[in-house]
């Protein structure tokens, strides 16, 4: 059995069907999760659930702030609301080869966040996409 640490997943982008960039930095929420329906059976039963609606919350991805990523913001800000996003993490071994594990979330972009400027910090900027994110 291999661990899995945070930093082992190599990450993709697709908006509307094309590639943005390489390996993105960080991939963020994403998660299914059920809207829990409980009740009490004979008004003082005990308290058992009835299960619920599952939904996905969405997911925010992020890559290091460039020259060529800044090229992408026009393009992707025209698309916020409607653009199909695809999203695909692969799990990494130790060695850098991919576990052959993974997973894809698809939904539609929510939002594009750019950096903040500070003449004061040195901090790495990132450019931060929100999906919002179908169940399945």
């Amino acid at each position: 059995m291999a661990l899995i640490r945070e930093d082992q997943a190599d990450i993709r982008v697709w908006v509307n069907n094309v590639p943005y960039g390489d390996s993105w930095a960080t991939a963020e929420g994403g998660n299914l999760e059920a809207d829990a329906v409980k009740t009490r059976p004979g008004g003082m039963g005990r308290q058992v659930s009835a299960g619920g609606p599952a939904e996905r919350d969405d997911l925010t991805v992020s890559i290091q702030f460039s020259d060529v990523v800044a090229n992408w913001i026009p393009t992707l800000e025209s698309v916020v609301g409607g653009g199909e996003v695809t999203v695909g993490i692969s799990w990494m071994l130790p060695n850098r080869l991919p576990s052959g594990r993974g997973k894809t979330i698809r939904g539609t972009l929510g939002a594009v966040r750019t950096p903040d400027h500070d003449a004061n910090a040195s901090a790495m900027g990132f450019l931060e996409l929100v999906v919002n994110c179908h169940e399945l």
